[in-house]
């Protein structure tokens, strides 16, 4: 099944990853109390019991999370956030292999504990958390959901309105992944990365994050990039980068990152272009993937930029501009 991933956060001193999940939820005093007492956050028992009360509290997409999340193969830390508005109460609970740690706090504590993982590796380059987002929600991707869950109401807390009440004005060290999905079938996970057209000048065949990554200049975003490649890596994943826009009659470009170097840039690619009803209807089989192969794109035409096509790029941005993705206006 394919969810939102709120939060992924690499560390160097730790040499781990941190996945978080935020959840707003109703009652959360419920999960604090058994029989009227308050529980000991380490009691094995409470901590079965907590996610049968948990799972009651939230819509069937979010239980196969949180469930998926919890019982997740991987090295990776999960750290789940509970909360409740206009209550300072706040669950936090930490999950990797061999151990899980539960602790209860006000929002003080949270932030204090928060903005020590968020710098524990010190400066770095990302940018600001919300600068290429104004609203708490993701439109384009909270509406891909309501129809993959079948259910218009369908939100998904990514947490990022306490997120940024967390962070307090520091830079963030983490990244979001919009879609993300581990199939059986293939035991692979995937990463699916949207990136809205904003430019007049192109369409979304013509965008890649080249465009405004690796330049030399300040306000370049090719950290963004890097940080998902090794993403990817850790996770043993595969990297979708969907463009796309507001334009629903406009074809969506799905690039799938197979080589990047830190240094400059894009090394390899496939790159597949769909309209946007059959996109969507992709990604509803995606959604329900069950075969024993993994060549997802098998119905669809797709074009391979190698290692000599993007040395292009640095020699004359101009011709590379101009020849990616002409494949598909024939």
């Amino acid at each position: 099944m394919i969810y939102t991933i709120d939060r992924v956060q690499y560390s160097r001193l730790q040499n781990k990853y941190y996945v978080f999940e935020f959840l707003e939820i109703q009652e959360i005093n419920n999960l604090l109390n058994h029989n009227g007492r308050t529980v000991k956050f380490q009691d094995s028992m409470w901590f079965r019991g907590f996610w049968i009360e948990l799972y009651k509290m939230v819509k069937e997409p979010v239980k196969e999370k949180l469930e998926f999340l919890q019982n997740w193969d991987t090295n990776a830390t999960r750290i789940f956030v509970l909360y409740q508005k206009g209550i300072n109460t706040f669950i936090k609970i930490e999950i990797e292999p061999g151990r899980y740690n539960c602790d209860v706090g006000t929002f003080n504590d949270l932030q204090q504990w928060f903005r020590a993982l968020n710098n524990i590796d010190g400066d770095s380059y990302s940018k600001g958390l919300g600068v290429s987002r104004d609203l708490n929600v993701d439109k384009y991707v909270n509406g891909l959901l309501c129809q993959l869950y079948n259910d218009a109401q369908f939100a998904d807390d990514n947490g990022l309105e306490l997120t940024k009440a967390l962070l307090n004005g520091d830079s963030t060290k983490a990244i979001d992944f919009d879609l993300f999905q581990y199939i059986p079938s293939t035991k692979e996970v995937i990463i699916y990365e949207f990136l809205k057209r904003e430019s007049p000048y192109i369409d979304n065949i013509s965008a890649h994050p080249m465009r405004y990554s690796w330049t030399g200049k300040i306000k370049d975003n090719k950290q963004k990039y890097i940080s998902f490649w090794k993403a990817k890596q850790y996770l043993n994943a595969r990297l979708f980068l969907i463009s796309y826009s507001d334009n629903y009659n406009e074809k969506v470009s799905i690039m799938e990152v197979m080589s990047l170097d830190e240094n400059s840039g894009f090394v390899e690619e496939n790159k597949y272009v769909m309209s946007q009803n059959v996109f969507l209807g992709w990604l509803k089989d995606m959604n329900n993937y069950q075969k024993g192969h993994n060549d997802y794109f098998s119905d669809f035409k797709y074009i391979k930029y190698d290692n000599a096509f993007f040395e292009k790029y640095h020699s004359n941005k101009f011709d590379y501009n101009k020849q990616y993705g002409k494949e598909f206006r024939r």
